[in-house]
């Protein structure tokens, strides 16, 4: 019967580190994708946290590597149901545990940091369109990017621009859109900042969620473990704790 729920324990935690595999490959190649497309680094620069989120986005790919790698530890002590393998798989998860909920801290705390580091860009972007002469400053071009990202006008509105209406704000390519005579059905009128918030939050609720579901599943990974880790040890005692002394 031991022996039995053994089998049964080593195939649960291979199906499991299988499905963890599954989970490594899709942060891997989430902080890849956000990375090196252009219109997540143009949101990322507008929030003048370029170094931070890269960081951010190296640290996931790590996790998601490290994940793959842990998941291997797993499938392989629990296929060959080895003590050493089984423990390295516990600690590196507990690691991974570690790691990923001091993310989710991390980003709930600093959010508001980020949004008024965003909010002073955006205004910068706006300020330097208003300039009788253009500048080299790419604050115009990052703003115009988020304007269009985000169909929205201004930092609060498009009362900003004092009716020196930027292109990127209009709904249609009309020719009285960016003049001082412009109808409020030719531009966005909701404001970037209140934009940029709302996918912000959206998005950092639904990473929220992620995490604390797979930190949830892992919690199943470090009981698997642990208790196939206890059932080995024993199995091996057992056998070398056998007395092959002939009876009389």
């Amino acid at each position: 019967m031991g022996r039995a729920c053994s089998e049964c324990l080593r195939m649960v935690l291979v199906i499991y580190n299988f499905i963890l595999v599954l989970v490594g490959l899709v942060i891997l190649g989430f902080a890849v994708y956000a990375y090196i497309e252009p219109v997540a680094q143009e949101l990322i620069e507008v929030s003048n946290r370029r170094t931070i989120a890269t960081v951010v986005l190296f640290v996931l790919m790590g996790i998601g590597s490290l994940t793959l790698i842990v998941a291997l530890f797993g499938c392989c002590g629990a296929y060959h149901e080895s003590p050493c393998l089984l423990a390295t798989y516990f600690i590196f998860l507990i690691i991974i545990f570690a790691i990923q909920l001091s993310g989710a801290a991390a980003g709930y705390f600093y959010k508001e940091k980020i949004f008024e580091n965003t909010e002073q860009r955006m205004r910068e972007g706006v300020f330097e369109h208003m300039k009788p002469i253009p500048t080299m400053n790419r604050q115009p071009v990052l703003m115009n990017a988020v304007q269009k990202v985000f169909e929205c006008c201004g930092v609060r509105g498009p009362s900003d621009y004092n009716g020196k209406i930027p292109m990127s704000c209009c709904i249609a390519s009309r020719s009285s859109c960016n003049s001082a005579e412009f109808r409020d059905d030719e531009i966005y009128t909701t404001g970037c900042i209140d934009k940029y918030k709302e996918a912000a939050i959206s998005f950092l609720q639904i990473l929220f969620l992620v995490v604390f579901a797979i930190s949830f599943f892992e919690i199943f990974g470090l009981l698997f473990s642990i208790i196939m880790c206890c059932i080995v040890r024993k199995y091996t005692a057992d056998y070398y704790e056998v007395d092959y002394a002939p009876t009389s």
